[in-house]
């Protein structure tokens, strides 16, 4: 039964006549031409549309548009600076099936004879304006005429002026005149800038119940009056106005209006409503290095009229509980800039330590161009035991710089970039340390796309420390190495020197590095593959261990939830070690 119905459903979808169907070519042309010509040819989308609505196909239309086509052609090609050109036509076949076939010939190309820039005005003399007379760029002459380059020019001289506070700035004269016969082009235009505007007065309106004080926020305007108007200026004092955290919605708005003939002053509006003045946070999780863990955390935005800020963490776990507070002041002219003070207990027991750590510092914290700096001084005080021995007190007072940087295209689910942190600090017994020693840090990470959904991530650390007497360098200035982080199919920290009854006390130098390649078949789920190494040890070449495994991922709004499993290759070692995580960023 089932072939009888196979065969007369064959037999019938024959008998069927063919579908009628056009079948448009464009030959002798460059990718970005041959596009726009089928992007204007009639005849193409007569089809489409045809083919859409199940219709039938006229004689009399199909060849009318087929003739058509040769001028469209003609048409798609000038804006490229092609207006010779020769269409060689033909149409095949015939109803229901035709083939319309168009043979390009570009002929010459266009070339630009003459660039005339002619600037009056007030800004008529304005070096940053008269440079156009000769920088035309992306206009070159002797170079062919593109028209999306002569509209590219047309724009770069008018936002140059606007720039330049010249807001009543318009091109008078806008001509392109194309000499066909002689495949050649004069660009003449001329820029009438009119009138220069300056910045007046700034004024600054809160909405809400707690006001930060005036001088304080016109520290972070980046335009005054008396300047000339720039909207790049207005724009960046929205965005430092945005990231100093306080407000909801910030407008500004210049009252050009409000100007007069005697005065070109525009006086600036800044409107803001603010943000709830509290936060929390609450979180519950599991990490392979923590353990179960709980958290919650407060933001009060601002404390005062001088908009200093308090932040409160409390983190608990199986294996790590810390509470953090960190009380910030800003300072200088840009948001990111401030000195904190902050306050820290922490508990951790790993491997053969336990450890009890206060801490209490201040730092001050400034972003440059591109690297976030942080100068601090910490006093820590530290208990810690190390299996069966004798419980240990140090007490170190350290001041130390850490620079780092990020380069991505998104803060969570980043599709390439680079991250780099640098850090040194030390401490010496005759400023209250316990030891004389010296640390640095440099960790480095690296996101590349291969292709869509291919992802290539790595990871290395390098860490060495200079010390008097190493048995009074506690376990939070020690290197370990292994865990989610770091060498994976290995527990956390359990990866350093042993002491003569084979506990792992920590070491002098770290090294640790990790490539891992992620591949997102679906948008929220994907597999990885993996290959760490590391180790810490009392010599810079430090003894590595390998671990390599495989992964599932799955993109959560907070970031991409991992599950590995990881085989370490070391012998005492179980052979598989199941890993949970989190991975938000580089």
């Amino acid at each position: 039964m089932r072939c009888f119905l196979l065969l007369a459903s064959t037999v019938l979808l024959l008998s069927l006549p063919a579908r009628a169907g056009i079948d448009v070519r464009v030959k002798g042309l460059g990718p970005d031409e041959r596009d726009n010509a089928y992007a204007k040819l009639s005849i193409l989308e007569f089809a489409k549309r045809t083919d859409a609505d199940k219709g039938d196909y006229d004689q009399a239309d199909v060849e009318r548009l087929f003739r058509q086509g040769e001028r469209e052609i003609q048409d798609a090609l000038r804006p490229y600076g092609w207006y010779n050109v020769k269409v060689t036509p033909k149409l095949s076949g015939a109803a229901p099936d035709w083939i319309a076939e168009y043979r390009v010939d570009a002929g010459p190309l266009t070339a630009i004879s003459t660039i005339d820039i002619e600037i009056t005005g007030e800004g008529a003399d304005d070096p940053a304006l008269v440079r156009y007379k000769t920088r035309t760029w992306p206009l070159k002459l002797g170079e062919r005429l593109k028209h999306e380059d002569y509209e590219a020019l047309k724009t770069r001289i008018v936002q140059s002026a606007y720039g330049l506070g010249l807001l009543d700035a318009k091109l008078t004269r806008r001509e392109l005149r194309v000499d066909v016969p002689n495949n050649s082009a004069d660009v003449l235009l001329t820029l009438d800038t009119g009138r220069r505007y300056y910045f007046g007065d700034i004024s600054i309106v809160q909405d809400g119940d707690k006001l930060l004080r005036d001088a304080f926020l016109r520290r972070y305007l980046t335009f005054a009056p008396g300047e000339p108007y720039d909207p790049a200026k207005v724009l960046s004092t929205q965005f430092a106005f945005s990231d100093l955290d306080y407000f909801q919605t910030v407008d500004i708005e210049g009252k050009k209006e409000e100007t007069t003939d005697t005065s070109a002053r525009i006086p600036m509006l800044i409107s803001t409503t603010e943000r709830a003045p509290r936060s929390y946070r609450f979180g519950l999780g599991f990490g392979t290095d923590t353990g179960p863990r709980a958290s919650v955390g407060a933001d009060f935005r601002r404390l005062n009229t001088l908009g200093h800020k308090l932040r409160t963490d409390v983190r608990v776990s199986q294996r790590i509980s810390t509470v953090v507070a960190e009380y910030r002041i800003p300072v200088g002219i840009v948001p990111s800039d401030s000195v904190s003070i902050t306050s820290q207990a922490l508990t951790q027991d790993f491997s053969d330590v336990k450890e009890t750590l206060y801490r209490i510092g201040t730092s001050y914290n400034r972003r440059g161009k591109r690297w976030q700096r942080r100068v601090y001084l910490e006093y820590t005080f530290d208990e810690y035991t190390i299996k069966d021995s004798p419980r240990r007190q140090s007490k170190l007072l350290v001041p130390g710089i850490s620079l780092d940087h990020t380069e991505g295209d998104d803060p969570i689910f980043p599709r390439a970039g680079w991250y780099a942190f640098v850090d040194a600090h030390g401490g010496s017994t005759a400023l209250l340390s316990d030891t004389n020693f010296v640390q640095g840090t440099v960790k480095l990470r690296g996101l590349l796309e291969l292709r869509r959904g291919l992802q290539l991530r790595v990871r290395a650390d390098q860490g060495a420390t200079w010390v008097g007497s190493f048995d009074n360098l506690p376990p939070s200035q020690r290197f370990f190495a292994g865990g989610d982080g770091s060498v994976r199919g290995y527990s956390f920290q359990s990866l350093g020197p042993r002491d003569s009854n084979g506990r792992v006390i920590g070491g002098r130098y770290l090294t640790t590095a990790s490539a891992e390649l992620d591949w997102y078949f679906l948008r929220e789920y994907g597999l990885a593959a993996f290959v760490d190494a590391g180790g810490a040890d009392d010599t810079p070449l430090v003894d590595l261990s390998l671990g390599a495994g495989l992964g599932v991922r799955y993109r959560a709004p907070f970031g991409s939830f991992a599950l590995d499993l990881a085989h370490p290759f070391d012998a005492d070692q179980s052979p598989v070690r199941l890993h949970l995580g989190v991975q938000v960023g580089l």
